[in-house]
């Protein structure tokens, strides 16, 4: 990849954070995405499943790292409208190689994925976040992590999540990223 290319995929991931904060888009922040894609590449993370597209931010951040190692984003979008603006934004970005999209229940397609993934990262119903990791955790390589977003802000929303992995003596850690929010990781030790 050129250095133009690089500098136009900055430039259109910059645009499209702008559209997303002015249209409601609950995007993860700047400063997730930064974290995110250091936490990538210091795992040598190949490939990711990703669970809620929205309009495909995130998942163009992760594939412009991904794409400098072959490495792939597989991302799941419940929302029709959702789905449909990401794929615009993924074919817009030069990234879409690197990149496998599906429309619908992530809850329904996990179970049918054939891949196994080095990260997994839950962004989708807070409240279904518990059923998530159950199905994703099944998908993830040895020495995989899972990352949750959104584990502070809206843990009253994940109650169910924390009191199985407490109940069950997982153990995870809390890294705030944002003022008022972060990030739950989890490690696979197979």
């Amino acid at each position: 990849m050129t250095q133009e290319n690089k500098e136009d995929i900055i430039h259109f991931l910059e645009q499209l954070k702008i559209y997303g904060e002015l249209n409601n888009i609950p995007n993860i922040s700047e400063k997730n995405a930064e974290y995110l894609k250091q936490l990538i590449k210091k795992r040598n993370i190949q490939s990711i499943l990703e669970i809620w597209t929205a309009n495909g931010y995130s998942t163009l951040q992760f594939a412009s790292i991904l794409q400098e190692i072959w490495g792939y984003v597989t991302t799941i979008e419940f929302s029709q409208l959702a789905y449909e603006m990401a794929q615009e934004n993924i074919e817009a970005s030069w990234l879409s190689r690197n990149i496998k999209q599906y429309y619908w229940d992530a809850r329904e397609i996990i179970p049918h994925l054939t891949e196994s993934y080095d990260m997994i990262f839950i962004d989708g119903l807070k409240k279904a976040s518990l059923q998530f990791f159950l199905l994703a955790q099944k998908k993830l390589n040895t020495w995989g992590i899972i990352v949750i977003d959104d584990v502070i802000k809206f843990r009253y929303k994940m109650e169910d999540l924390y009191t199985y992995l407490d109940t069950n003596q997982i153990p995870y850690r809390l890294e705030q990223i944002d003022e008022d929010d972060g990030i739950m990781i989890l490690e696979n030790k197979k």
